[in-house]
């Protein structure tokens, strides 16, 4: 199972602006029908470990896929696509 983490600087009233992410990437998911493990966090050092530098981020399968930019549904779906696409690929040589 696909592993989305989701890393940004979420106040603990969970305004809008800081729900904002969240939604989306859930909106992204669930257009694809995708099963996956999304994990938000707001823990600064957790996300430098992931090697984000930049916030809101987004980290699929322990790759930074996108940070420093608020994604639209859109842009999440197409990053989600490249992923799968990228894992449904043969390794190896030719049959």
């Amino acid at each position: 199972m696909k592993k989305i983490e989701s890393f940004g600087a979420s106040c603990p009233m969970g305004c809008p602006t800081c729900r904002t992410p969240n939604d989306t990437i859930m909106q992204a998911i669930n257009a694809l029908g995708l099963q996956v493990r999304l994990v938000n966090s707001n823990d600064i050092g957790e996300a430098q470990e992931r090697g984000v530098t930049r916030l809101p981020a987004l980290v699929i399968d322990g790759k930074v896929k996108a940070q420093g930019k608020t994604l639209s549904v859109e842009e999440i779906k197409n990053i989600l696509r490249d992923t799968e696409d990228s894992e449904n690929q043969s390794i190896g040589g030719e049959e």
